[in-house]
């Protein structure tokens, strides 16, 4: 039996697996099977936490999506695989590196959730897919690598917009490179974000997605800015060549799976 701890991150919803101890390595199936909302347990990613292969990182995280595949980041998910940490005492409640495919996260306890800072993320470039990304999009959109890739577009207005069928049309550009597809329009004080998660589907919240619009959107005198999607707030602040990102976690239940 592998034992497990359902949390969420603004309705983000993760499988947490301890693989300090002993390394899981599930099959495909199994994960489809277990991520099925349904028939399984249900969940946006499973994540495993385990020891590092780098020095000067605390602890290691893999993630896998919904359809058995592998997801090189999600920030939602870090932040709740720190306080699944800190409740497990596995680590003292203080600063933590969480070693990830691509790049390294750091996380720091609040009161009420956990602060992310990381480093500014950088365009992805690639004229051929531009290219043919702007035979489907007619409109402007930039392509952003935080470790994981998401495409984002700026709209007006984002509640009525067929985000599934969008991503249906640039699916055979999007998914063989992982592309997660952000649409996000301006508010009065904030930004509102939809994510349709690639290996996925959409999704009540993306910490990637959310903090690739706000380096977006954090230019000039603009120095904070709250990222608003229909499952909660993520408050982020700009540090010169990095940006902080604060946001919610919260522990669901835990339980038991058979492999």
């Amino acid at each position: 039996m592998i034992k497990f701890a359902k949390m969420h991150g603004n309705g983000n919803d993760f499988v947490m697996v301890n693989s300090l101890e002993k390394e899981f390595n599930p099959k495909k199936a199994l994960i489809k099977k277990l991520g099925d909302r349904n028939l399984g347990i249900g969940f946006d990613q499973m994540i495993h936490i385990g020891a590092p292969s780098k020095d000067n990182r605390d602890f290691a995280v893999k993630f896998y999506n919904t359809d058995g595949g592998k997801a090189n980041m999600c920030l939602n998910g870090v932040r709740c695989a720190a306080t699944y940490v800190w409740d497990n005492k596995f680590a003292p409640k203080r600063t933590l590196i969480f070693q990830t495919k691509k790049i390294d996260v750091e996380c720091r306890p609040l009161k009420e959730g956990v602060e992310v800072i990381l480093k500014n993320p950088t365009y992805f470039i690639s004229k051929d897919l531009e290219k043919k990304l702007s035979k489907v999009i007619k409109t402007s959109f930039k392509l952003v690598d935080l470790g994981n890739l998401h495409l984002c577009l700026q709209k007006k207005s984002i509640d009525q917009f067929d985000l599934n069928g969008l991503y249906k049309k640039l699916e055979a550009l999007l998914r063989p490179l992982g592309i997660n597809l952000s649409i996000y329009s301006k508010g009065k004080d904030s930004y509102n974000i939809r994510t349709y998660e690639n290996g996925v589907g959409e999704t009540l919240s993306c910490g990637s997605a959310s903090f690739s619009v706000a380096y977006l959107c954090l230019k000039d005198e603009i120095k904070k800015t709250t990222i608003k999607s229909s499952g909660g707030s993520i408050k982020f602040t700009k540090l010169d060549d990095r940006i902080l990102m604060s946001g919610p976690t919260k522990f669901v239940y835990s339980g038991s799976f058979h492999e």
